[in-house]
This record gives C-alpha cells, sequence and structure tokens, in this order.
C-alpha cells in the first residue's frame, strides 16, 4: 500500500529566539557600526588602476558642480556661496557612509525651488524685514532639522517604506518639477522682473504680459541656451557618426555649460571694467565672499523653528525620493546594490554638518550623478577630489564671479532640466502598460504645474499609497477548475487558453484561490466573493421561508432547482503566506454563512504552502486539528491519518474510549501515519471527540492483506490541488449522507446539531461493538 507522508517544522519558540538573539547580539552590534561606514570595506580593496578612472570624473564633475551650484543658490533665493557651501559638504562626506559610486550630493534643482518657495513666504514676514531673522539662519535651520529627521528615519530603518512611491508617480512629479523650473528661468534669461516663486501657470502667464520690457539680457541668455544645445546635440550626431571619437566629444559635450560661463562672464568683466559704466547694462551675479566666513554652530530661533516646521515632511520626503531614485537607478545600470538606508544616513549627515558649514539642504543630484557615472567613475573617493575643487573655487575664483550675467546662468540651470521632461512616448507608454498609471503619472505631473512644490511632494507620495491600498483591497482571485486533458493540472475558467477546457472538481464543489495575503483590508473581499460564487453555481439547502433575509429581493428562478446544493469547499491558499485577525475571523464566520445556506455542515478543504503563519491561524480557527493515534502530536500536513496493524492487532485499532492519549499504540509498536485516497471504500464510523462532539469517522477495511482505520476529520491539509481534489472525489462518497462538525462549536451551532448529534451516539456505539 502507497503512503504519502508531509512533515512539518515546528516554529522556534520565542524564549529560544530571544536566547539565540541575545547570544549573536555583539556580533550585530559590531555589523550594524560596520556597516555605517562602507569606506572601511571597499577602501582596504582599492585598486591604483581606478584611479585615473576617479580622477577624470572629478575633473569633469568639477566643471559642471561649481557654475551649477551657484545657480541652484540663486533659484534658492541665497547668493551663490550657499551653493557651494553645500556641495562641498555633501561632496566631501559622502565617500564615507554612500554606498554607489556615481552619487553625487549637493544643490539640486528641484530641492532648491522648493527652499526658495519656503524663503519666499519667509522674507514676507515683520521678522526678516526687521533683521531679526538672516538669510543664514533660515538656511542652517532648515539643514540641521531636515538632517536630524533624516538621520532618525535612517536609525529607525524606516527606508523600506518609501518604496511604497510608485514609479509612475515619481516620474510625473520629477516631469513636473522640471518643466516647473524651466518657466521659473524665463524672466532671469529674457531680463524681466517677475516673481519666479510664483506657481508656474503665473509665472509664465506674468512674463508674456512683461515681454516689452525685456532687456539686453535675453540675448545673452538665448544665445547662452543656443550654445548649450546646440553643442549637446551635434556631439551626440557626431559620436554616432564618427564613433572614434567619441570619448573626446563626451568630454567636449560636458564641458559646454563651463565653457558657456566662463566666456559670458569673461565678456561681462571687459563691458563693465572697459566701458566706464555706473552700472551693468544687465544683470550681474554681484560679489562673492570667498572662503568659509560664514562658517559656525547653528543659531536655531524658536519661533523661526516654528514657521519652517510645518515644511520640513515634504521637504524630507522631496530629499529621499530625488537621492532615492537616482541612485537605485544607477546602482543596475552599473550592477552593483545600493542599502537605501545607508544613503538616507548619508543625505542626513550630510545636512546636519553642512548647517555648520552655512548650507542648505542638499540630496543626490540627477544630472551631475548620470554625468558622473558615463565618466567613468570607478569608487566614491572621486567626491573628495570635487570638494577640493569646490574649496579652489571658494578661494581661488570668487573675484571673477561676481561678473557671470544672470542671464547665463539661469540658461545653465533650464538647460540642465530640461532631461527630467518627458515626452508623448512616456505618455504613451503608461498608456499601453496601463491607463491607471498614466492617470497617477498625469496627476502627479499637472498638480506641480498649478500649485507648490511643497504641495505637490505629498501627491506622488497620496496617489502611491492609493494605489497599493486599492489593489490590496481589490486583489485577484480565481475559480480553479480541473483541466479535462490532464486531472492533476488547475486552471482557472476565465484563462485565456485553457479556460474553455476547464470543468469542475465535482457537482456542488467550489475551488477558490485567493491570491493575495489574507489581510484585513481584503479578508471580506475574498469571502464575499466565495459566498457569491458559491450562490451562484448551487441552491439553498432548504427552502427560505420565514427565515428569508429582508434583504434578499431576487426571486425564485427554476433553473436553481437544478443546481447541486453546496457539498465542499477547496481553499487553495498556496498564495498566502499571512494571516492577520481580522482573516481569522471572517473565515470562521465565512463556515457559519457556508452551513446556514446549506442547511447542514459543508466540508473544507485547504491546500497549503509551508507558511506556518497560515497553518497557526487556521488551527486556532479550529481547523484540521487531527488527533493521532501514535506518534507524537506536532504540525503535520495531511488529507486523511491513518494506522496500520497487522491482522492480528484488531482489537488495538479502535476502542470506545478513543485513541491513546500518551501518543503510542497498545501493542507498544510505533506506527505509521500514512495518506491513502484511493484505499477509502466504505464509511463505518467509531467514537472520536474533537471539540467535546462526536464526530463520525471513514474508513477501510482488506486492504492488501491489513486493516486500515482511516481517522476522518474534516477539514483537511493538502499540499497540492490534485490530492485536494481527489480527496473530495473519495470522501464526497463515503460522507454525503453523514453530518460532520467541520469548525469549533459556537453558540448557535451547539443547537443546530445537537438533535443529529444524539442520533449518531446510538450509531457509534452499535458501530464499535461490531469494530
Amino acid at each position: 500500500m502507497s503512503t504519502t507522508v508531509y512533515l512539518d517544522n515546528p516554529p522556534p519558540k520565542y524564549g529560544d529566539q530571544a536566547r539565540s538573539f541575545s547570544r549573536h547580539l555583539p556580533s550585530h552590534i559590531k555589523s550594524y557600526f560596520s556597516g555605517c561606514l562602507p569606506i572601511i570595506h571597499w577602501l582596504p580593496q582599492y585598486k591604483w588602476s581606478w584611479a585615473t578612472g576617479d580622477l577624470l570624473a572629478a575633473i569633469t564633475l568639477g566643471a559642471i558642480v561649481v557654475p551649477q551650484s551657484m545657480a541652484y543658490a540663486k533659484l534658492a533665493g541665497f547668493t551663490p556661496e550657499y551653493g557651494l557651501y553645500s556641495s562641498f559638504v555633501g561632496t566631501a562626506l559622502y565617500p564615507f557612509f554612500g554606498t554607489s559610486k556615481d552619487i553625487n550630493i549637493g544643490t539640486t534643482a528641484i530641492s532648491s525651488l522648493f527652499v526658495g518657495q519656503i524663503f519666499t513666504t519667509i522674507e514676507s514676514t515683520p521678522q526678516f524685514t526687521s533683521g531679526e531673522w538672516t538669510l543664514h539662519q533660515f538656511a542652517t535651520t532648515m539643514a540641521l532639522l531636515s538632517g536630524i529627521i533624516l538621520f532618525v528615519v535612517s536609525v529607525l530603518r524606516l527606508g523600506i517604506l518609501f518604496r511604497f512611491i510608485c514609479q509612475p508617480a515619481i516620474a510625473g512629479f520629477m516631469a513636473g518639477s522640471g518643466l516647473t523650473i524651466v518657466i521659473s528661468q524665463l524672466p532671469k534669461i529674457l531680463g524681466v522682473h517677475v516673481n519666479n516663486h510664483d506657481v508656474p501657470y503665473m509665472v509664465f502667464g506674468n512674463t508674456l504680459k512683461a515681454l516689452p520690457e525685456a532687456k539686453i539680457d535675453a540675448l545673452i541668455g538665448i544665445l547662452s541656451l543656443v550654445w548649450l544645445y546646440g553643442v549637446k546635440y551635434s556631439c551626440k550626431y557626431l559620436s554616432r557618426r564618427y564613433s572614434k571619437y567619441a570619448r573626446p566629444l563626451f568630454y567636449f559635450n560636458i564641458a559646454r555649460n563651463i565653457i558657456v560661463l566662463v566666456f559670458t562672464t569673461f565678456l561681462s568683466w571687459l563691458i563693465n571694467h572697459f566701458g566706464h559704466l555706473e552700472e551693468s547694462p544687465f544683470q550681474i551675479l554681484g560679489p562673492v565672499p570667498s572662503g568659509f566666513k560664514l562658517m559656525g554652530v547653528p543659531e536655531i530661533k524658536t519661533d523661526l523653528l516654528g514657521q519652517v516646521t510645518s515644511f520640513l515632511p515634504s521637504m524630507v520626503v522631496l530629499l529621499i525620493m530625488e537621492h532615492c531614485a537616482i541612485s537605485t537607478s544607477l546602482g543596475k545600470k552599473s550592477d552593483y546594490r545600493i542599502e537605501v538606508n545607508q544613503e538616507i544616513l548619508s543625505i542626513g549627515l550630510t545636512n546636519i554638518f553642512g548647517s555648520f558649514f552655512s548650507a542648505y539642504p542638499s540630496t543626490g543630484s540627477f544630472c551631475r550623478s548620470a554625468v558622473n557615472s558615463k565618466s567613468g567613475v570607478r569608487t566614491p573617493l572621486s567626491n573628495i577630489l570635487v570638494a577640493i575643487i569646490v574649496v579652489l573655487a571658494l578661494y581661488v575664483f570668487t573675484p571673477a564671479f561676481q561678473f557671470i550675467p544672470t542671464s547665463s546662468l539661469a540658461a545653465v540651470i533650464a538647460h540642465a532640466v530640461t532631461d527630467l521632461i518627458v515626452g508623448p512616448k512616456t505618455w504613451l507608454k503608461f498608456w499601453r502598460l496601463n491607463p491607471s498609471e498614466l492617470v497617477i503619472f498625469a496627476a502627479a505631473y499637472i498638480i506641480c504645474l498649478v500649485t507648490r512644490i511643497d504641495i505637490s511632494v505629498y501627491v506622488p507620495v497620496g496617489l502611491s499609497l492609493i494605489v497599493q491600498l486599492y489593489r490590496s483591497a481589490r486583489p485577484k482571485y480565481a475559480i480553479l477548475g480541473r483541466l479535462e486533458s490532464s486531472p492533476t493540472q488547475f486552471f482557472s475558467a476565465t484563462h485565456p487558453t485553457m479556460g474553455h477546457m476547464v470543468h469542475p472538481v465535482a457537482p456542488g464543489v467550489v475551488c477558490f484561490q485567493p491570491q493575495e495575503n489574507l489581510v484585513f483590508e481584503n479578508s471580506i473581499f475574498f469571502f464575499e466573493k466565495l459566498m457569491d460564487e458559491i450562490k451562484r453555481t448551487t441552491r439553498r439547502g432548504h427552502s427560505q421561508g420565514y427565515d428569508r433575509p429582508w434583504s434578499d429581493t431576487a426571486k425564485p428562478d427554476e433553473k436553481d432547482a437544478e443546481k447541486p446544493m453546496i457539498k465542499a469547499i477547496i481553499m487553495d491558499l498556496t498564495h498566502v503566506d499571512q494571516m492577520d485577525y481580522t482573516a481569522f475571523e471572517e473565515i470562521k464566520e465565512a463556515v457559519l454563512m457556508v452551513e446556514r445556506y446549506a442547511g447542514e455542515a459543508v466540508h473544507w478543504y485547504f491546500v497549503l504552502n509551508d507558511s506556518l503563519a497560515v497553518r497557526k491561524s487556521l488551527l486556532l480557527a479550529g481547523f484540521g486539528t487531527q488527533h493521532r493515534r501514535s506518534g507524537k502530536h506536532g504540525p503535520f500536513h495531511s488529507d486523511l491519518n491513518a494506522t496500520v496493524n497487522d491482522d492480528d492487532d484488531d482489537d488495538n485499532d479502535v476502542d470506545e474510549d478513543g485513541p491513546p492519549q500518551d501518543g503510542s499504540s497498545d501493542d507498544g509498536k510505533n506506527k505509521t501515519d500514512v495518506v491513502v485516497i484511493e484505499d477509502v471504500r466504505r464509511p463505518p464510523v467509531s467514537r472520536r471527540t474533537t471539540h467535546h462532539s462526536v464526530v463520525p469517522q471513514a474508513g477501510t477495511a482488506g486492504v492488501d492483506g491489513k486493516d486500515t482505520i482511516v481517522v476522518d476529520v474534516f477539514p483537511y491539509f493538502f499540499v497540492t490541488m490534485a490530492d485536494a481534489a481527489d480527496a473530495v472525489v473519495a470522501n464526497h462518497a463515503l460522507t454525503q449522507e453523514s453530518q460532520i462538525i467541520t469548525a469549533p462549536e459556537l453558540p448557535d451551532q451547539a443547537h443546530h446539531h445537537s438533535s443529529q448529534l444524539n442520533d449518531e451516539e446510538k450509531k457509534i456505539g452499535q458501530s464499535n461493538a461490531a469494530v
């Protein structure tokens, strides 16, 4: 006789887990703190052959960092040196704490625009106009508080929460922010006076109104844009045409920003120095302090603190979203994995230490990090060299910075962020993938154009959470059936290729497969769909009559009489790894609802994976409780429990008092638990107690010269759908005239079964005597 036995390993006890954790606690602490300094792991493995790539990447990146830092500082409403302070701290600290070789931390366009919008609300306050609050205090307060929050998020390992922000929402926010920045730079490019921190559509409209007031700045700004885009697309074309010159063309393309600023600065110096003019005919940056003259301990004003606190959550979300998006993307391209919490720690420490250098909030830059990657950088050590270049700019080139035209600097900003603005192909891609993805993308995009950055930050976060909650609350499920050509395979009737070959397991049997975890947000939905399927394919077990629910307005259908009664339910939980308390209660309620609908007890069969959490929840709900005649009690996956005995041991098979409770058989032999579906022939009953209720049994006799007593307590646990379906077919023929208790007795069940149980006890006594 063939046997199949499936065993579970019991989960470790909580006490054992606590002792194991305390025993390994020192190693955990050491690993945690060593993980906070990744440089101690990769620096000893540094190869000198990598130095060339790091040096070239640092020089290339330095040519971009210096002009962009000053430009973004102006975008934020600060003087240019604040941008250099921020970029210096970010590039100097990141190699010690970062996990990406490509990332460059410093000022960014989107965060600078947001800081500028916050500054607009601060500078209109009486405290700022009277001099009680200063620009320096505002910058350091924002950087320090943002850094502290980021540090706490990292220490608590909350970076995983930002995985819930879906990609369409991030893409829409970045694209909308890029277009917002371009619009905000139009007044400076054209030399007109417009509040560029207003909402984008207002800035655009006011710029059009002010076009007649355009000055010579417009000529410098437009020519700068022509140069920047001309070099960009010319180098791209020539690189494809003459591939052997691709590397020199790449470096020339990267240098286009510094070239246009050097040229326009030199031109501005000639005009202002030799023109003998009282003031510059176009806007220039003006004097830029050299060195770190504003370095010191941050001065925090409590009233200023209260003013900026409301903006901090959106600022933190923005900094993390920008940094993690580019670092994750570059990590995939270069085949390495970043640690999200460690990256958050790096930008948190950057902003904390940056507040001592008068820096304003900074994070990983999309543009500079991408350039760093394309430049052939090998390790994060290149950032140290970039920091040195920034220091040289602060101490050597600041006298020349004052002649940089504002319009050319605005052209550099607008040109840098145009890569964030996506075209129709991206919109079409989201539409083809899923229209809901396009809705999320478009909503995040459009809201950036009609409101402030702090509000538009919450939009992608909120949309992502709404989508995630909706998908969790309305997950996929399937009604399964056998495949005609292969009875061991099961598919949904709606399967695109196999659906027409699927038929039910048996009349009155429903196979239901949840395709998500059973948790509080979806458990009600799942069991409602299960009841809908039961009512659609089966009929009630008794006439409703007086007990008909008042809300049931459907008229009786003659076709319902042709439907079978519900006999069994197969729950395929192979996709379920977790069950919470709500699902635990819902499944118990479902048992009662099905029994009320059928007018009798219905068999439940469960197909499980190796999740101990799901099995434990089902056992607590009263499912699968099986008392063995031999062996130790413990977790056990089976559909039928049986003991195989020789012919001369018949008197030990079943006694009137039920199975021995000490886990051993009467004759002292260790018996075997077996699973035999095919050998079930006829349903003798024996006395069996579960939850203080007497339950009939199914069994076999005379199989291969042996007596087999099959303990038959519904419901059963199975490993495959085929086993469950075979058990349903076999047991349906055996127990269709018997009353089986399928769940723990509840108060309203006790009365329902009491009369049946009294009759059953008499039958059991007669059966025991026969056995």
